[in-house]
């Protein structure tokens, strides 16, 4: 089968890599570099304990406490767009306990399947800078410690197996010595892993590569159309590329080219910032999660990542200063003793986020032979080879893994009365 996959971030490499292992005649198409959009400076966290979808209890009181504070950890940009609009009425509804617990089971059953995905990319010769230390989860007050352990049962209620640890400040801090002084204690969340996310990226194109797939980058997607039983798609200056069916993991450019046959993808921008950091003997040498500020710790070769922030319907890639900051100061208030170096790299990226919190993965209602592959918001590192797995056991076996019904994109897809511009039917 030859197959094209429309985008060259973490989850449409690892699409590609997982479909060219199984034989697949397969196609890469990235409108910019590979790996240089969300890939490029997120956690890189392969991370069960922290596989929740965004909506969830208490996010919209919280959202609104923040919204005059465009620093804190969640904003949610005020609009009068009809379209976000009706995305937000749809993320409240995901807030609901009863969806909330729906949605939560559903991507700790995906999480559980995470890491073998990365252990079978790396037995068929990707190359990975991957890390197994577990995360740490410290707390600073009574109330964080103990919904720290809240958070933990709640997993375990939704089905996972993950073992965690409730340790106090002296045995975290023999864990982390830089840790603070104002440590209550906290929690060891076990099998957790982490890669640096565009040493990933890199590692799957070369794979890709090696094996004679055919990577296109800077080829922007400008036409989708049919084309006899399968579908052509058109590039600057009259390129072209034909094939049986077509993968789109183009992050929030996928609802664009799926607009453009009638098909309306509900896709919030959900931006994000990092700060990387040289490595230093006073750096934190064990990967944090701070709760209360919703801030990253990656400790990788040679450096460390603070990132962190989430904020809904951004419009551009812009630096924030302020948010930047913000991440920061939650980074050296949990560890005084780091003396961060001046010298930094500063990032932000766009995060591709359904209204319930779980990605699209599977067929376009309408569009024989399309498949989605995206909006896994802040979980697309973890879910990257599982997607991959998903995609290429419905597409060669006709598979239809039980997580396909949770993440099948029919729950939320909308038709339209739009023509199919650029293509005909």
């Amino acid at each position: 089968m030859r197959v094209i996959v429309i985008g060259g971030g973490a989850v449409g490499l690892c699409v590609a890599e997982t479909l060219s292992a199984r034989d697949c005649e397969v196609t890469v198409i990235e409108r910019d570099r590979c790996g240089a959009g969300a890939s490029a400076g997120n956690a890189g966290w392969i991370t069960p304990s922290l596989a929740a979808p965004v909506p969830g209890p208490g996010v919209i009181s919280a959202a609104l406490r923040w919204l005059v504070d465009p620093s804190g950890p969640l904003w949610i940009r005020p609009t009068l767009s009809p379209a976000m609009v009706e995305w937000l009425a749809r993320f409240i509804v995901g807030c609901r306990r009863s969806t909330y617990r729906r949605t939560l089971g559903a991507l700790q059953r995906a999480a559980a399947r995470a890491g073998p995905g990365f252990d079978a990319m790396a037995a068929r010769g990707v190359e990975l800078e991957l890390h197994e230390d577990p995360l740490l989860f410290p707390a600073f007050e009574r109330g964080e410690l103990e919904h720290l352990w809240h958070l933990a049962h709640e997993l375990h209620e939704a089905g996972s197996t993950q073992r965690f640890e409730r340790l106090s400040a002296e045995e975290l801090r023999a864990v982390e010595p830089a840790l603070g002084p104002d440590l209550l204690g906290g929690v060891l969340a076990h099998g957790e892993r982490r890669v640096r996310p565009e040493l990933l990226s890199a590692g799957v194109r070369r794979a890709l590569i090696a094996r004679g797939v055919e990577v296109l980058e800077g080829m922007p997607v400008t036409r989708l159309a049919r084309d006899g039983g399968g579908w052509r798609l058109d590039g600057p200056r009259g390129t072209a590329r034909r094939a049986e069916a077509v993968v789109i993991a183009a992050g929030l450019a996928s609802a664009a080219l799926l607009a453009a046959h009638g098909v309306r993808v509900p896709i919030a921008a959900a931006k994000g910032y990092s700060r990387t950091y040289p490595a230093d003997p006073t750096a934190p040498r064990q990967p944090l999660y701070l709760e209360n500020a919703k801030v990253a710790i990656s400790v990788f070769d040679g450096s460390v990542r603070v990132s962190g922030t989430l904020e809904l319907g951004a419009r551009g890639l812009a630096l924030s200063g302020r948010r930047l900051a913000a991440i920061t100061a939650a980074a050296q208030r949990a560890l005084p003793g780091w003396r961060m170096p001046a010298r930094r790299r500063d990032w932000a990226g766009m995060r591709p986020l359904s209204p319930d919190g779980l990605p699209f993965i599977g067929p376009v209602p309408g569009l024989e032979g399309v498949h989605l592959a995206t909006g896994h918001s802040t979980l697309g590192i973890t879910l990257a080879p599982l997607t991959g797995e998903l995609v290429a056991g419905l597409l060669l076996d006709g598979a239809r893994d039980e997580l396909l019904a949770a993440f099948d994109p029919a729950r939320a897809l909308r038709r339209t009365d739009k023509a199919n511009i650029g293509g005909a039917q």
